[in-house]
Order: C-alpha cells, then structure tokens, then sequence
C-alpha cells in the first residue's frame, strides 16, 4: 500500500524513532510541492477510497474498540463529512494579495513540515481522519500514532487516506505511548496534534519545556484535551427534546467523547416537570452487546475509565446524592446512570472532574445566572449547550468554545470545529487546516 509505513508493535523500539521521522521527512517536498487543488483533488481519492471500506471500519470498531455498531456508524459518516468539507475549510489557506502602501504584498498560508497526530482510542476512525487531512491539505505529512487500544482501526482509516498520496505521506507509528512520546519533541517534528486525556496533553507539554531547555526547536503543539461539558435546562425551554438530547448526548458510546455532556445544569422551578422526562429518554436507551444494532450503550470494559466511574459513584453518594435513573454497574455493563448532587457536593469528582463512563452528575440552578455561574466553575472549557427562552442571550457569559443552543452538544458538523481553552485545549474551535499552516508575506517593490 503505497504512502504508509507499517511498523511491527514488538519490532520497533526508540532508536527507530529517528528513521520514522527521516521517512516522513524524506516525503514532505512531493507533498509540498502540490499546488492547494492538487492536495485537494488528492484528498477527494482519499474520500472514495474511506467509503470503499466503511462497513469494514465499523465492524472493526465494534469488535476491536467495543463502539456501539450503531455509533460506529455514525462516526465513519462523521469522517467523510470531514472529508467532504475539506475544500471549503482549505479556502481559508488560499494565497491571497492583501493591501500594501507600495508594491505588492501577498499573503501565503506554509505547511510547518512533519506533524505528529496522537490519536484516542475513543474517536479510531473521526480523529484521524480530521488530522491527517488537515495536514495534508495544508502541504504537511504525518506522522500517526494511533491508540494502542485501537490500532487495527485506525490502521484501516491511514491506509484508506495514504494511498494516492507519495509513499510516505502518511507515516503509522505502531508503538505503545511511553515508547512513541519522544516524538512530540523530536528533532524534525514540526507540529503536533494530541487528542487524549489533559493529563496527557500536560505531561506532553512539560516534556517540550524540558526538550526547550536542551536546546530543541520550539513548534505548535495542539492539544485537544478532556472536556467536562454542561447542559444548561433552563425556563421556556422545550423539556422533551432537551431531555433526548441530555441522554443521547450524555451516553452515546458509554459517555467516552469529549463533547458529551456530562454536568447537567437545570433551573430549580422546571425540575419537578423535567425530571421524568428526562428518566424516560434515558431510561429508554438500549444497553446491550456493542455488535447489536439497537444498543445504544454497550459494555464498559474494565480499566481506568471503569475503575473512575465506581468511586466516583461512591464518592457522590457518601456526599448525599440522588440517583435519579440507572444504577450503576450491572454485570459487564454500566449503565446510563445520573445522580442529583447537593450545593455541597460541588467539589466530589462526578462534577469536578471528566467522567469518562456513562454516569452523569446533576444539580439545581436557582436561575439563569446561578445556572451559568455554575457552568463556569471548571477547569475545563471544551463547550456548552443551552436550552431555554433566554438562551442567546447568554452565550458571551460562557467561558467555553463551542455552543450549541437548543441542539444536541453532539451535534456534529465539519464547520462547526470541536475545540476549547482552559484544561481542554489552547486555540479553541479553530479548523486544523488553518493550525497546521503559518502565515508568509512575501513584499514586491513597484518596478520604476
């Protein structure tokens, strides 16, 4: 398969990190050498050939990383929608003369080079998909590090997109995390887009200011870390279809996205109507196999996300929380479960900190301001989603990226980027193909 590199997980160790990079290096100048059409008309291919493998993605994802069939669907259709978007998003890179006291100026958008993509287990087929073809559209080639926990997915996806790119346009790194890390500060790594957990993303980051303080150059680095999002309920709102979009949204693929909301704020005077609405729509959800085609949450395997989600529980419930639906684990199973909190319980790890599981934490806000205060108080600023008569009117009072207002907080569109500030991230919603590029002014004197 031409434009990727396969590299055995066992095989590799450190000192092959060098030869990665110098591969991908070795492949930048006939990426570069693209004019933006013919990156474009590239990233097309790339297309038809992610849509020739779809059924097999999500298959892979089902067995592999355990997503919910019907979840894996939606993300590979998520994929070719980025995909489809990418000629429009690219036309913010254009050349473009811009105003000159004299002469001419023109502005030009430059690939940095080689850009590292760390991949999430919990995206195997969207994420990468985004970053390389942001890369690749910019005029940069990738290095790729998929998920340990979902290589042979996200392998599928990089060989969908390499192929009618040069050979090794896109570079697979098969190697666990601690072993592949030293790519984030490399010699002749140019750019770097992390998506995990913010705990990552800061070790990421403070091992680039040890790596500054030895002398290596300093480069972009984009994380896109965890999010704690809220879902603000607030008077004059539509209840039902903000309790289907709390459920859906706080419990699709077992509550592991970033976006999915997982602090679920609602006004106190609405809380004795909205209450079973919002128990019905979650308790209407499917729990079941992930290879079904009706679960809509699928078995939470045990591990750290697990593990988390059972003392966060405790926690919540030693603090006098409520739960209002589910009960926790069953079996293999964890299921959709929220839990009223008190005012004092603001600081326990349910509401504090990014539940990656499917259990949600709830409180009572005594109006719009309380409501926002309360949305506020996170380290975290991915996005929101308001829901209400005086909606709008708050949305400047949020201190997140990205606001949905009477939708979905999963609500995905290829223009409407994911990204935040604070503990989630540092450019907020901006497209990567604008991130991966840096601006040149090239001045022409008037000719006498």
């Amino acid at each position: 398969m031409r434009g990727k590199v396969s590299v055995g997980w066992d095989a590799v160790t450190r000192s092959l990190l060098s030869a990665l990079v110098e591969r991908a290096a070795d492949a930048w100048p006939s990426v570069r050498a693209l004019d933006i059409d013919a990156r474009l008309g590239l990233i097309a291919r790339s297309r038809a050939n992610l849509a020739a493998v779809a059924d097999d993605l999500v298959e892979c994802a089902v067995a592999e990383v355990g997503t919910p069939r019907r979840f894996a669907r939606r993300e590979v259709g998520s994929a070719l929608a980025v995909l489809d978007a990418m000629p429009s998003l690219a036309e913010a890179i254009r050349p473009m003369p811009v105003p000159a006291r004299a002469g001419t100026t023109l502005l030009e958008w430059v690939p940095y080079g080689v850009v590292l993509g760390w991949h999430a287990a919990n995206s195997p087929v969207w994420v990468p998909t985004l970053v390389a073809a942001s890369a690749l559209a910019g005029g940069n080639v990738m290095l790729s590090r998929p998920s340990s926990r979902a290589r042979a997915t996200t392998a599928r996806v990089l060989e969908a997109l390499a192929e009618p790119w040069p050979q090794d346009a896109i570079v697979r790194v098969d190697l666990s995390g601690p072993e592949a890390e030293p790519l984030v500060w490399a010699d002749g790594v140019h750019a770097v887009v992390t998506h995990a957990g913010t705990d990552t993303c800061k070790r990421q980051l403070a091992g680039l200011g040890r790596a500054y303080e030895r002398g290596a150059r300093m480069r972009p680095y984009i994380p896109e870390g965890s999010g704690n999002d809220a879902v603000i309920v607030l008077e004059g709102a539509d209840l039902r279809r903000a309790a289907d979009a709390v459920a859906v949204a706080g419990f699709a693929n077992g509550g592991q996205l970033c976006m999915a909301a997982k602090r679920i704020i609602v006004q106190r005077s609405i809380w004795g109507r909205f209450e079973p609405l919002l128990h019905a729509a979650v308790s209407a959800l499917v729990v079941g196999p992930a290879d079904a085609e009706t679960t809509d949450v699928a078995p939470l395997r045990e591990g750290r996300a697990r593990a988390r989600a059972r003392q966060a529980l405790a926690e919540a419930l030693r603090c006098g929380g409520r739960v209002v639906v589910g009960e926790g684990e069953r079996g293999a199973h964890f299921t959709p479960t929220i839990v009223a909190l008190p005012e004092e319980a603001r600081d326990v790890a349910l509401w504090r900190e990014e539940s990656f599981a499917p259990l949600r934490g709830l409180m009572l806000a005594d109006n719009p301001e309380d409501a926002i205060e309360r949305a506020n108080d996170s380290p975290f600023g991915l996005g929101a989603a308001l829901f209400g008569s005086v909606a709008c009117d708050l949305v400047d009072r949020l201190r997140v990226a990205r606001v949905m207002i009477d939708e979905s907080p999963l609500y995905q569109d290829p223009h409407v980027v994911v990204g935040g500030v604070g503990d989630s991230g540092l450019a907020g919603a901006r497209p990567k193909v604008e991130q991966l590029v840096y601006a040149r002014r090239t001045h022409h004197a008037t000719n006498n």
